[in-house]
């Protein structure tokens, strides 16, 4: 066997360096270009007993602290960061609820509309139709209250014509006498934007029934009042056989600073004493029976529980399911 002694070695080494320096660069793989858009979850979809119950977004909202908590802002940036939250500015999603009993097909608010409030919301309809339906197949939309990301999305981008051609519109009455109030814009802030939601109303008003808090308005889906937040705010009870679960409309608003101080006034409250008893009172009920919530603005798709901790209360998000 050839024997090859140190000297050898390296030369034949350095001949080898210097030839591969000499060759020319290899291309490096390529790697997958980054797509920059955010695709947010559309529908989320589970059995409560009977009934069947479709999340459907419409979308996010975005305010400055200030909005929302006035002179609370700073705090409430505070807590915010805390909590791994955005505080600048305030993200709020916009959970639709679709409760389909078997003989009606319910939606509960209607979102802000296309084109009609921020750039990041009026999806309800895409999402719609991606959870298998139409516009034509809702046969009621119940209000939780009239602010225009609950109401506005009935009708299209310049508030002339209706989107849900069969649908029957419901509302507490207290809450319609309110908004359709022709001195209103004299008596809220401009940003409630009332000229917006009077003209929405009128659209529905053919087709709208007006009903006091605490009506059954669907097999299983009934209100009840938690006003304070807006004149004539109800929430919802849904039940089926031993399932229940509580829809919360806008008595909370935030994982953070609605549970951990309910206390602190929420900047579109019309009544901050009333909002703030009846927040406290939703709270209260759902952590002592434990029962299921929905929430409109909480992170989708909005379930979860409230308990008592200390003081306040805190929010527990349900896990999703994967299975119907």
């Amino acid at each position: 066997m050839l024997m090859l002694d140190r000297r050898m070695l390296l030369r034949a080494g350095s001949t080898v360096v210097g030839a591969a320096a000499l060759a020319p660069t290899a291309p490096a793989l390529a790697h997958a270009p980054q797509v920059g858009k955010h695709a947010q979850p559309g529908f989320y979809r589970f059995k409560l007993g009977t009934i069947e119950i479709t999340v459907v977004s419409d979308g996010t909202l975005a305010f400055p602290a200030e909005t929302l908590w006035g002179d609370r802002a700073d705090d409430a940036r505070g807590l915010l960061t805390s909590t791994f939250q955005p505080s600048s500015p305030v993200g709020l999603q916009i959970n639709t609820i679709l409760v389909n009993t078997g003989d009606k097909l319910v939606l509960i608010d209607a979102g802000c509309g296309v084109d009609k409030f921020q750039n990041t919301n009026g999806r309800l309809l895409g999402n719609l139709a991606s959870a298998g339906y139409a516009p034509g197949d809702i046969d009621m939309i119940l209000f939780t209250h009239c602010h225009f990301d609950h109401l506005w999305g009935i009708s299209d981008g310049k508030n002339a014509s209706l989107l849900f051609p069969s649908a029957e519109f419901v509302a507490s009455e207290t809450e319609v006498a309110f908004w359709s109030d022709p001195e209103l814009p004299g008596k809220v802030s401009a940003k409630q934007q009332p000229l917006v939601t009077q003209a929405n109303l009128k659209l529905a008003s053919p087709r709208l029934r007006l009903i006091k808090a605490g009506a059954e308005v669907a097999p299983g889906v009934t209100t009840f009042d938690t006003a304070g937040h807006t004149p004539g705010h109800m929430s919802v009870h849904i039940s089926s056989g031993r399932q229940e679960m509580l829809l919360t409309g806008d008595v909370v608003v935030d994982t953070a600073i609605s549970f951990q101080h309910p206390e602190w006034a929420f900047g579109f409250d019309l009544d901050v004493p009333r909002a703030t008893k009846a927040r406290i009172a939703f709270l209260d009920r759902a952590a002592a029976d434990k029962t299921l919530v929905g929430s409109y603005h909480l992170p989708f798709p909005g379930f979860g529980h409230v308990v008592r901790e200390g003081s306040g209360y805190r929010w527990l998000p349900a896990d999703w399911q994967w299975t119907i």
